[in-house]
This record gives C-alpha cells, sequence and structure tokens, in this order.
C-alpha cells in the first residue's frame, strides 16, 4: 500500500506532541507500506530512514510550478515572384504562395502566482497561518498529480485543506487523523475560521481517526458525524522504563505549552497551596507561550521559586523529565497526553485533571477534578510523601502504559484503510 500523509511537524521541529505522534505513526506505517509525507518546511534534521520526506518550501522555488504554458500558433505566408523565359515569346511572370505553420509557447503566470507567490511557508503556525495553509494545499496538489498512491491520512487541520483538493484530484480515500479540536485548543476561545476549515476535513474524510474515546465523542456531537465513521487509536512512545531513582521525592514539574488549555496558572496556585503547608519542594515549568510573562509576574508576586526552562527541544525534554519526582498535569482539555505517557514510561507519577485521555488506557493514572483544589493538593502530597502509594501508582501505569504500541496503533490504522478499500 502507498500513503500519501499529510503533516505540519515532525521532530526534532516540533511544538508539542502532533509532531511526536505523526512521527510515531508514519514510522510504524512505513514498515508496512510506502509512506511519503508532506511538510511545509522540512529542516536538515528531520530525517528518516523509512518514510520519504518532502519538503514543499523547497518544492516551491521551481518555476514551473506558477507559470503555464500557453501555445500560440501563427500561419506564416511566405510570396515568391519569378518568370518563366519561353523561346521566341516575352517573359511570363507569376507569384507563388507558401502558407508555414509556427507554434511558440510562452510561460504566463497562474492565477495561483499572485495569491501564493509571495507567501513565505515556513511550517511555523505565527506567521500568516491561513496563507500558509492555502500555499501548502497548492503546492501538495501540485506534487502529487503525477503520482500514484492509495490513500490519504492527513494530520489536524492545517492540512485538512490539501488533503480535501487531493481527494478531488487523486480520487482517492482520505483519513482524517484528529489529536485535538479546536474546542479542546482553545475552548471559549475556538476560532470560527479555524472550526470551518476542521469540519470540512472531517465531512470530506471516509474515515476518521481520534486519540481517544473523549475526542470521538466530542466530534459527533459538535459536528454531527456519525459515531461509526470515527475509529479511536492511541498514541505510544518509544521509551523503555528507567530504573528508579532511589531519592527523597523533592522535585515537582509541569510541561506543556503556557496556554489557557494547559492550565499553567494552576500549577501555580498548587505549589502555593503546598508550600503553606510548610511542605518543601522544588518547582519546575517547562514551556512557553502566550501566557509566560503573566506566569512569571504570578510566581513572583506569591513570592514562590519556581525554574522556568522556556521551550525545551525534544531531547532536553526528556533529559529534564528524567529529574522530575512528580508531573503535575491541570489541562481544562487533555485529548491524549503524550507528555503523560512519557513520565509513566520514566516510571515518573502523574498527578493529572480529570478529562485526560490517556487515563481511557491507563486506568491507574490518578486524577481529581481540578477545581476541586483541595484534593488536588492532597494528591500531591500523597504521591511525594507516601512511598508505598507512590509506588503502587508507579508500578500498575507501567503495566498499562507498557501494552500501548506504535506497531499497534498500526495495525489499527491499516485495518481501517482496509474496511474502505473493500467497502
Amino acid at each position: 500500500m502507498n500513503i500519501l500523509m499529510l503533516g505540519w511537524e515532525y521532530p526534532p521541529h516540533i511544538t508539542g506532541g502532533l509532531g511526536v505522534a505523526s512521527q510515531g505513526i508514519a514510522e510504524a506505517l512505513a514498515k508496512q507500506a510506502e509512506v511519503t509525507f508532506l511538510l511545509p518546511k522540512k529542516h536538515k534534521e528531520q530525517v528518516s530512514q523509512k518514510v520519504t520526506l518532502i519538503d514543499l518550501a523547497e518544492l516551491s522555488k521551481k518555476p514551473s510550478i506558477w507559470n503555464k504554458k500557453i501555445k500560440k500558433t501563427e500561419i506564416m505566408e511566405e510570396t515568391s515572384i519569378g518568370q518563366t523565359l519561353v523561346p521566341y515569346l516575352p517573359p511570363i511572370l507569376f507569384t507563388k504562395t507558401k502558407s508555414k505553420s509556427i507554434t511558440t509557447i510562452e510561460l504566463t503566470p497562474k492565477q495561483e502566482t499572485a495569491l501564493l507567490g509571495k507567501i513565505k511557508l515556513t511550517g511555523s503556525y505565527e506567521e500568516d497561518l491561513l496563507g500558509q495553509v492555502s500555499k501548502y494545499a497548492f503546492l501538495a496538489t501540485h506534487f502529487a498529480k503525477k503520482r500514484k498512491y492509495d490513500f490519504l491520512h492527513a494530520h489536524d487541520w492545517p492540512t485538512f485543506k490539501a488533503a480535501i483538493s487531493l481527494k478531488k484530484s487523486l480520487k482517492i480515500p482520505l483519513a482524517i487523523h484528529i489529536h485535538s479540536t479546536e474546542f479542546e485548543r482553545n475552548g471559549i476561545f475556538a476560532q470560527n475560521t479555524t472550526i470551518e476549515l476542521e469540519k470540512e476535513g472531517i465531512v470530506a474524510a471516509d474515515i476518521i481517526f481520534t486519540v481517544s474515546k473523549q475526542t470521538k465523542d466530542l466530534i459527533s456531537s459538535r459536528y454531527g458525524i456519525d459515531a461509526s465513521k470515527i475509529k479511536v487509536i492511541p498514541n505510544a512512545v518509544d521509551l523503555r522504563s528507567s530504573p528508579a531513582q532511589p531519592r527523597k521525592p523533592k522535585k515537582i514539574g509541569f510541561i506543556g505549552r503556557f496556554t489557557h488549555q494547559k492550565s499553567p496558572a494552576t500549577f501555580l496556585d498548587l505549589a502555593r497551596s503546598l508550600a503553606s503547608k510548610g511542605l518543601d519542594f522544588d518547582y519546575t515549568m517547562m514551556g512557553d507561550g502566550y501566557l509566560a510573562d503573566e506566569l512569571k509576574n504570578k510566581a513572583n508576586s506569591l513570592n514562590l521559586k519556581i525554574k522556568f526552562t522556556g521551550f525545551l527541544t525534544r531531547q532536553k525534554l526528556l533529559k529534564k523529565l528524567n529529574t522530575l519526582d512528580l508531573l503535575v498535569v491541570p489541562s481544562n482539555a487533555e485529548p491524549f497526553g503524550l507528555v503523560t505517557l512519557e513520565a509513566i514510561m520514566k516510571k515518573i507519577p502523574v498527578a493529572a485533571a480529570q478529562g485526560s485521555g490517556v487515563a481511557e488506557f491507563i486506568p491507574s493514572l490518578p486524577q481529581v477534578d481540578k477545581w476541586n483544589h483541595f484534593e488536588y493538593v492532597q494528591l500531591i502530597e500523597q504521591l511525594m510523601t507516601k512511598q508505598a502509594y507512590r509506588q503502587t501508582v508507579i508500578d500498575n501505569c507501567l503495566s498499562e502504559a507498557s501494552q500501548l504500541s506504535w506497531k499497534r496503533s498500526a495495525q489499527e490504522i491499516l485495518s481501517g484503510y482496509t474496511s474502505i478499500l473493500n467497502h
């Protein structure tokens, strides 16, 4: 099977779990099929032994993409004048006319050139994202039009416009992979434009993959999609559990984007309550986002000693994760929670807010209502000071998490492909 996959991120250049999950799925599928992955902008560090990574930004530099050939045919007539000499008679004058067809080819800018030519395809989310989405769609269609694929697989809404265009031009089935919806990412601040693009992709899809049942239910209710069209595919991580460090629990961490979805301010409130109880822990916040300055100011006003690391590359993040004794995940919405799974695989307990998708597959994950501040503080205290309880949580979560694998998820995806192809 030949799969054309559309994605916006690929490690090591990522902003969060989307890129990690996209890579995990692509690499696992590539062990059983041919996978071509279209990126808006490919960096030299983004490499794969199994997946063919395509840089659409580099492709856009070809002049032929932005110009169309127009054939012009002109009829040229050549007239010759001569005379015929006949003995004993005056010369006879004559004319001969020959017609000749001349075809020339002119390069004329396409209509899209004026609209998309000046848009810089960076793969970031800040610089004219909607313009980039349109340019990505145009270039993806140009790349694939003379190639043969069996299935399309698109990751999250920035690729959906391209996916719809490719489905029409290639006439092959489309799988949409939802890692998070606009409603989950931004809640009451959800953007209508993004919702519409997301909906168009979901409606056009032949099959929809989601990372959890809660995301499946949200899509079904919000977009009016038949639940039978949606298949839950859990994420996984390629990490092996490491030996537990024999140390007294001391370090508590937050990892994620500093956005309202991840609720980083709740982490500061919890830290303050723990400190007011005389519990002496070290706190680290790893990540960045539009709430960064607000969080730093709040930490200062609460007289909390919080270490802010800023955004970390995946390698540095995993290394830093090893130093934690507890991960706190107070998200308002967590469609899956890859970092939670990574912590569990490293034998680090997690105190999560209710509504974490990964808990569907790891039911031993401790969860509390994030608005129940007293209960949340109590859970953290128990995980940090009650060794027997802490160890039970670590062992049970690790046992359940070990059942998840990219290989198993890839098999489920291929099964979904087959059901559509055989329909």
